[in-house]
């Protein structure tokens, strides 16, 4: 089982990129527009970087941070919680090949590739020691 303290972490820091007006943070939909300077997309997949630098924290302390999570999001940390829980649970390559079944036989593919490695060894060894290649 899991760590409760460590999995409410987890869906806070989780609801910093879901969230992040309610945190202070910036936001696609509030980025500042100057019409005469060129204009670079922040990336907003990645926030580590932001999170830290506002909220204050260096790089010693915990990697989550703490911030005191707005009221109105505390019900949503309880749904992010259970997200990040089944997340982890889920097989996503079995459920893949159950929905999406390969065509191929695993068996076919491994002796294919067996074969072609046998062939381009076979082509090294005979361009290496053959007399057009010290001309």
């Amino acid at each position: 089982d899991p760590d409760p303290r460590l999995q409410a972490q987890k869906a806070r820091h989780l609801s910093k990129y879901i969230f992040p007006l309610q945190y202070g943070l910036s936001n696609v939909f509030s980025q500042p527009s100057a019409a005469k300077e060129t204009y670079k997309q922040p990336n907003f997949a990645d926030r580590e970087r932001e999170i830290q630098v506002r909220l204050g924290l260096s790089r010693y302390t915990d990697l989550f941070g703490t911030c005191k999570t707005p009221k109105r999001l505390k019900e949503v940390l309880v749904l992010l919680d259970k997200m990040i829980w089944r997340h982890g649970k889920c097989h996503y390559k079995l459920l893949r090949d159950t929905v999406c079944p390969s065509k191929v036989d695993k068996l076919q593919v491994i002796a294919r590739a067996s074969l072609i490695f046998a062939h381009r060894s076979r082509q090294r060894t005979t361009r290496r020691w053959t007399a057009a290649s010290y001309w």
